[in-house]
């Protein structure tokens, strides 16, 4: 129960950086990138969806164990930022980027909810770098 709310209250956080960053996906994913980007194999957690307020937070670590310290790295370097992660069938969506810095290797995305659906144990790419 105390780390339900503790999850709530970290994406809570995060919420007011969503706004800006989910306007026109379809059109995003379609531009090509301004520099090369870093991609990690990863995998959702933990699944939160606030309908009311129009956000999902996924809380995920990497798919595989060999890409743990490159995600710790990336996390950190990132935080705060948007990224793009693609979903298993094959789309690109924008998300902001956060670490949660008590568990390393583990990273929340938050965006809008009707924008992609992950599930518990989906696998998806996570994309770093500059986005147009």
């Amino acid at each position: 129960m105390i780390k339900q709310a503790l999850m709530y209250a970290v994406a809570l956080l995060f919420l007011g950086s969503i706004a800006a960053a989910q306007t026109d996906v379809e059109q995003a994913s379609s531009q090509s990138t301004k520099g090369e980007l870093e991609s990690v194999n990863c995998r959702a957690m933990e699944v939160f969806v606030a309908k009311w307020k129009g956000a999902s937070v996924v809380i995920f670590h990497q798919r595989d164990k060999a890409d743990g310290p490159k995600l710790g790295e990336l996390l950190q370097e990132h935080t705060g930022q948007e990224v793009e992660f693609e979903t298993a069938d094959g789309k690109h969506h924008r998300a902001t980027l956060g670490r949660i810095k008590n568990c390393f290797g583990r990273g929340l995305l938050i965006f809008a909810a009707d924008d992609a659906n992950l599930g518990v144990k989906e696998d998806f790419i996570l994309h770093f770098g500059d986005h147009p």
